[in-house]
């Protein structure tokens, strides 16, 4: 057996000094638990600016999108209710309920759906119903024939 005493005291040391950094750091998280599900992002506001339709949506131009919850978008008046925000269009080729416009909390991105037959484009891409795509502000959105509509975050000058 080697009596080299200052090696042997140098790895007592060192043991030591491990099993107090393992003892103070990493217990306490150990003994946490898991970490707390990070907060949703909260919605920012979005519109839709009417660069094509009929003649009653371009006066309007400007058509406010539910922050945080679902927008309806349709040929049919209907009042706002606690699911859905309905946004009358009056094109004659639009459907009762058109096209649906949802925020996504985990991706904290707007989502556009075809709902029906109806035709809907985004960005010149064809939607199928029950199909979604991510809105990116900017974009476009073609309902119908005639319906051309500019996905915006940025607030209208006028409101």
């Amino acid at each position: 057996m080697d009596r080299n005493f200052p090696l042997w005291l140098a790895w007592a040391c060192f043991g030591s000094y491990l099993v107090w950094l393992v003892w103070s750091r990493f217990r306490p998280l150990a003994l946490e638990g898991p970490a707390a599900p990070p907060e949703p992002r909260p919605a920012p506001p979005a519109w839709l600016f009417c660069e094509d339709g009929a003649a009653l949506d371009r006066r309007v131009r400007w058509f406010a999108v539910r922050p945080g919850g679902e927008t309806l978008l349709g040929g049919q008046p209907r009042a706002d209710t606690a699911a859905a925000a309905y946004v009358y269009l009056s094109a004659d080729d639009l459907l009762e309920e058109h096209a649906a416009i949802r925020f996504n909390p985990d991706s904290g991105r707007y989502e556009v759906e075809a709902l029906a037959e109806g035709e809907v484009r985004h960005n010149n891409q064809v939607l199928r119903s029950g199909d979604a795509a991510a809105l990116a502000d900017g974009d476009t959105l073609d309902l119908g024939r005639i319906s051309r509509f500019r996905f915006t975050l940025s607030r209208p000058e006028d409101a």
